[in-house]
């Protein structure tokens, strides 16, 4: 299996072409969480699937670490868009692809980024109080592709460890739970951290929950937009707002190409 190793502001993904199908029979659940698996196989956070659509450049599949799909993975159509021009569909003007969650305008603007239009939030409630075995927790939950629960806090570094299995499975999220984003002012911008479901752990980076965060600033901190949402790598990305919609700007880079041999 060839594939393209890529980082979107250090959350990172396997990059793969499967416009002729040939892959269908490969990509299961099982293979995927070997092959995201790291130090016994290649390692990634997810694995991103370009396929044909018929009315769109492409369509996005998402798989997280766990094998299971995701609707949206906003770092991750970043990637998907420079991957695309990397193969040759894309170049230097927008165009539109599909993802589970909709479709999504994209521009790659250079080698190494790109800018994609989101999704807009839906939110389901803001700034609510969850019950938590010791405490409590203040939390908003915004759809962005897929929901995130956030947590406006002092600082990113509070107990994220200890509160983000809790309010990620919380009943107040649903029945499929929530990614988790602890987000802080940082200046003129945001600092966040994420602990993504699926992946059962923090990442390095998260498009939809950069937005998300963005999105709830927005509201009940007055951020104005477009503004910097500096991730867990230390790397920025810009999320703000025009006549398309939301969007989520930053490093889509390709790391190297590789074929798995075995998982």
């Amino acid at each position: 299996m060839r594939f393209v190793k890529m980082s979107g502001a250090g959350n990172d993904f396997l990059a793969l072409d499967n416009r002729d199908g040939s892959l269908d029979r490969l990509l299961t659940a099982e293979f995927i969480r070997r092959v995201c698996t790291r130090s016994i196989s290649v390692g990634a956070d997810g694995v991103l699937e370009l396929l044909a659509d018929p009315d769109h450049l492409f369509r996005m599949r998402y798989y997280n670490s766990d094998g299971g799909r995701a609707e949206m993975c906003g770092n991750g159509g970043r990637c998907m868009a420079v991957f695309a021009g990397m193969l040759g569909l894309a170049g230097g003007e927008p165009f539109a692809f599909r993802s589970d969650a909709g479709v999504h305008r994209a521009l790659v603007c250079g080698p190494e980024e790109a800018r994609i239009w989101m999704t807009d939030p839906r939110e389901s409630f803001l700034d609510r109080q969850i019950e938590l075995p010791g405490g409590t927790a203040r939390i908003s939950l915004v759809d962005t592709g897929v929901p995130h629960a956030v947590e406006l806090s002092g600082a990113p570094e509070d107990e994220l460890f200890a509160r983000a299995p809790l309010i990620r499975r919380h009943r107040a999220v649903g029945e499929r739970g929530a990614n988790y984003d602890l987000v802080a002012a940082s200046g003129d911008g945001l600092e966040i951290r994420t602990w993504e479901r699926g992946v059962e752990g923090e990442t390095l980076a998260c498009g939809t929950g950069a937005v998300a965060a963005a999105y709830v600033a927005s509201k009940l901190m007055s951020v104005s937009l477009p503004v910097t949402v500096r991730v867990r790598s230390g790397m920025d990305l810009q999320v703000g707002r025009d006549r398309h919609g939301w969007w989520l700007q930053g490093e889509a880079r390709p790391v190297f190409r590789g074929e798995a041999l075995s998982v």
